[in-house]
């Protein structure tokens, strides 16, 4: 903190003053403590403390009475993706394990904070003036965590009224050629900014085609899926796969004691989800002797896909696994209901994100473990595109926080619960509902309640 508040050449470092006053767990602060703290005057510091609860920096608590806000906690929890983020050199299934200086005695579950991920983007040459008409290029409407990303999306559009004109959504089916062709007719339309899915991770088209689109002036930013090349993006809005690759792998092993068979249940191939979250699984049982990965296949990220994987592979051999790690609880589902349909054993399993996979799960009293890959990304994608066009700076990478979810007593040494799974879980509502959509979640939980939709 300042020693002289009174000196500080600008708002920009008043409000970073006051950001610092704040301490690790975000205690709430009286305003007047805060003007006291850094000899501000009433009219001057009322001020500043309004712009920045507009902003999202600061959030009211009570009545003068404050604390960080979600921009701001946003900023420090973009982490751990730069483990290997900078190493990729956009070849994302080349993976770098750093931090090594942490060991056993560490408990994983929370995001580590990395300074280098701190990268702005400075938006002047994109302001407009509202209404604006945005375009957004959606991967599919393949799986219930892709319908809830839209639904996402669709929420934060309705927040911001009248300042948005038009907000134009495809779906590519998960096909290039598609995705292409809806993201040049969306040019010609004359959309103001690009929020985009990508098909695909390794076909070298969509970016080549998205760098003419960002060198002709127009900005761009990635939800979920990046393309492969990324410097043409404004700002990538995602969570870490890494962390739900990695942190879901260790639970597996440690729950299994550091000994047993795995089959390995990836979502979609060549997206980068899929890429980073198989690679830090991989890393992650390749420091345990006694795992053994069995097999490594795709689902597509449906409950089909993973029943059907589930049934051959155990075609292939007399003796079921130790356990099933799967990325998401999308194919996790169908894995689980492969093996209840089976008996009488069933592997420990990874894999959150639906309403099923809990139920199923703690209805069976099977060990699992989950770290939810968080759909209300999609608002924040809106929110981001907002900002750049109204010439707000940007983070070149938002990372929307991830919570592990345990059901109670299966946390390991490492792996320990954010939220139990009991209390996650959601029993009045439908089986496809994605736990981790936020707002448009709550907005579909209160129209359930209006169309007296019974308890499951």
């Amino acid at each position: 903190m300042p020693t002289d508040a009174k000196k500080l050449p600008s708002n920009i470092s008043r409000a970073a003053a006051i950001l610092s006053l704040f301490d690790g767990l975000n205690t709430p602060l009286q305003t007047r403590h805060i003007l006291d703290a850094l000899s501000l005057g009433r009219a001057t510091g009322f001020a500043l403390l309004r712009a920045m609860v507009r902003e999202g920096w600061l959030e009211r608590v009570d009545h003068g009475v404050l604390r960080l806000g979600p921009k701001a906690t946003e900023w420090a929890f973009t982490p751990i993706d730069s483990r290997y983020a900078r190493s990729q050199q956009n070849d994302p299934s080349k993976v770098v394990m750093p931090f090594n200086a942490m060991t056993d005695d560490v408990a994983i579950g929370r995001d580590v904070w990395d300074p280098r991920l701190v990268d702005v983007f400075e938006t002047d040459r994109f302001r407009r003036t509202a209404p604006f008409h945005l375009g957004f290029a959606n991967a599919s409407r393949s799986n219930h965590w892709r319908r809830a990303l839209i639904e996402s999306v669709r929420y934060a559009h309705r927040t911001f009224g009248d300042q948005i004109t038009s907000l134009r959504i495809e779906d590519a089916n998960d096909d290039l050629a598609v995705q292409l062709e809806q993201v040049n007719a969306m040019v010609r339309d004359g959309i103001d900014l690009l929020l985009i899915s990508a098909t695909t991770t390794g076909d070298a088209r969509l970016s080549d085609r998205l760098a003419e689109l960002a060198h002709d002036g127009l900005p761009i930013v990635a939800v979920d899926r990046r393309p492969r090349d990324a410097s043409c993006l404004v700002s990538f809005v995602t969570a870490s796969d890494w962390t739900i690759g990695h942190v879901s792998a260790l639970w597996l092993a440690e729950h299994l004691g550091g000994r047993g068979r795995l089959w390995l249940l990836s979502g979609l191939e060549g997206t980068s989800p899929a890429i980073r979250r198989q690679s830090a699984a991989l890393e992650t049982f390749s420091e345990f002797p006694g795992i053994t990965v069995e097999a490594v296949t795709y689902t597509g990220w449906t409950e089909e896909g993973g029943h059907e994987a589930a049934a051959r592979l155990s075609a292939q051999t007399s003796r079921p696994p130790d356990g099933v790690w799967c990325d998401s609880g999308l194919q996790g589902v169908g894995s689980l209901r492969y093996f209840l349909e089976k008996g009488p054993a069933v592997p420990a399993h990874t894999g959150g994100d639906l309403n099923r996979m809990y139920k199923l799960a703690l209805h069976h009293h099977l060990p699992m473990a989950a770290v939810d890959y968080p759909a209300a990304m999609g608002a924040r994608g809106l929110e981001t595109a907002m900002d750049i066009l109204n010439g707000r700076p940007v983070p070149r990478r938002i990372e929307i926080p991830t919570q592990v979810v345990l059901p109670r007593g299966m946390e390991t040494r490492s792996v320990k619960a954010d939220l139990w799974a009991e209390l996650h879980v959601r029993w009045d509502l439908p089986d496809d509902a994605v736990l981790s959509q936020g707002p448009s979640l709550r907005r579909r939980d209160a129209t359930e309640i209006e169309r007296g939709q019974p308890d499951a």
